[in-house]
């Protein structure tokens, strides 16, 4: 009887030590590592369209020539700001009067389909009926 109890603590104490050694390793790799954001610099220190527009907080103004932050509280930048025909966000090729235009065009183009598509359906299901 001695003999298995003694075989039984032999056997638990490698078992013992990896799981404690899996804890430690385990619970060291956790510790926390804050690192600081890197600091962006404001949207004013960029003098061109080409450096303003791949910051997506960044917007250009052709009429004024300035880079200013894009107004997060509204959808499109006020007219105050910058008229639309001369406001580039992204990339300097395309305004927002464009950019509205294009998305409203692909938006009603899905919309279309998708009607098209139910019509389609609900016709053929009531033709087979």
């Amino acid at each position: 009887m001695s003999s298995l109890t003694t075989r039984r603590q032999t056997a638990t104490s490698p078992v013992f030590c990896a799981v404690a050694l899996l804890f430690v390793s385990l619970a060291s790799q956790g510790q926390c590592q804050t690192t600081s954001p890197p600091l962006t610099p404001p949207c004013s220190t960029y003098k061109s369209c080409d450096s303003c527009t791949p910051h997506a907080k960044c917007l250009w103004c052709f009429s004024s020539n300035n880079c200013t932050e894009y107004p997060v509280s509204w959808l499109l930048p006020p007219a105050s700001l910058c008229p639309l025909s001369q406001a580039r966000w992204g990339v300097c090729w395309l305004n927002f009067e464009a950019l509205i235009i294009v998305l409203a065009v692909l938006g009603g183009t899905v919309l279309l389909a998708i009607m098209i598509c139910c019509c389609c359906c609900c016709c053929k299901s009531t033709s087979s009926r």
